[in-house]
Formats: structure tokens, sequence, C-alpha cells
């Protein structure tokens, strides 16, 4: 009877400790999906950024080809022969074409710009809802950790003062089974194993019932058989 209860303290134990380990992997878990959506609005905000300076730079170019304008249009004061007429006539369209086609670049970089500025938007509401649905959840999570490793040490000093008053034949044959899995500490349920509910041999039962100097095992799980008038008859 001592050993079920300390199969009790060991359960107990036990479901302390699988809390405590798989709480960090869901922490990790939701700060990776938080992670994953503030890289993701920011490798939006970079994007926008990178088509301002390219907006930017058009603009500084078609105020670069306006100036070469400006200068090939005054030239024309200068011009003595056709052929001197007709080169800067070429420089004058040359330079038109850059306006033109920069003048174009800035109109798609505006309206890409406009685009994107408003996705942004929308994935910042994105992002702060994940983080205030996530983080609230690892606080939480982080607080139970703090409070879980208070528990299982408390269980585990409990689980030693019970140990001590346990005789040392019995805990290390309990010992060596709880290295497996389920029970290992059962009561004998009308004529049953109480862990794998093979029925047991008759002689099992009765030694089980009278000669509580012998260790009974299953021999179908192994657990260790306890007798208890209250279950077992």
């Amino acid at each position: 009877m001592q050993l079920l209860a300390l199969q009790d303290v060991d359960k107990e134990l036990q479901s302390l400790e699988e809390a405590r380990d798989k709480f960090p992997a869901e922490i990790d878990e939701r700060q990776a999906l938080i992670d994953q959506a503030r890289t993701a609005l920011q490798e939006q905000v970079d994007l926008l950024e990178s088509l301002a300076r390219e907006q930017r730079h058009y603009e500084r170019q078609i105020e670069d080809a306006k100036v070469d304008l400006k200068k090939h249009e005054e030239r024309f004061a200068d011009v003595k022969t056709n052929k001197e007429y007709d080169a800067v006539q070429i420089e004058i369209a040359a330079c038109k074409s850059r306006i033109s086609e920069y003048e174009t670049e800035v109109l798609e970089t505006i309206e890409a710009s406009e685009r994107l500025g408003q996705e942004v938007e929308v994935s910042k509401q994105e992002v702060g809802q994940i983080e205030e649905q996530h983080q609230t959840r690892i606080e939480e999570l982080q607080q139970r950790l703090s409070t879980l490793q208070k528990e299982v040490e408390g269980v585990e000093c409990r689980r030693q003062e019970f140990s001590r008053t346990i005789e040392t034949r019995l805990l290390q044959r309990y010992q060596r089974s709880r290295k497996h899995r389920g029970s290992r500490v059962a009561r004998i349920l009308k004529g049953a194993c109480g862990a794998c509910f093979r029925q047991l041999p008759a002689q099992q039962r009765n030694n089980a019932k009278y000669t509580g100097a012998e260790i009974q095992v299953c021999e179908n799980c192994g657990a260790i058989l306890v007798w208890d008038d209250q279950t077992s008859s």
C-alpha cells in the first residue's frame, strides 16, 4: 500500500515534469510565429524604404536631365552650321527621352509605394494582433513554468521523505520496475491485475493476500501486485 501511495506521488511528479518540459516548446513555437510576422512586416517596410530611395534617385535624374536640356537649348544661340544644329537637336531629344523615362519610373514607383504602404498598414495591424494573442500566452506559460518548477521541487522533497518510510527491499524493487511505462504497482481487482486487467492464478492471489513477505508480480505486465481487502475480494 505504501508503494501505491508512492506511485501516486510519482505520477503527480511525472505530470508536472511533462508540463514543465512541454511549455518551453510551446513558448518557442509562439515566439517563432511572432518573429515570423515581424520579419515579414520588416521586409515590407524595407521594400517601402527602397522604393522611396528609388523614387528620389529618379527625381534627381530628372533634375540632372533638365539641367542638361537647358544647356543644350542655350547652345542654339551659338549654332552656326546645319550640322551643329542637328547635333544639338539630337542631344535635346535624348534629354527629353531620358526625362520621360525617369518620369515614368517615378510614377510607377509612387504607385507601387502607395499599394505597399496600404499593405504595410494592414500588416502592422495583423502583427499587433499576433503579438497580443501569443505574447499574452507566452507570459502565462513563463509564469506557469516558474510555478511548476517550485511544485516539482516540492513533490520531489515529499517523495524523498516518503521513500524513507518504505522498506528498502520493496523500494528497490519498485525503483527497478518504475523504469517501464504504465502503472508499476497495481491493486488486485476482482482476481485480476489492476494495471493490465489480466486474470491472475488463484495461487498468486492467495500469496498476495496471505504471504506479505513475498513480492507478487503480474506475469503479463510486470506490475507489483497489492492485495486490498476493499477492492481485491
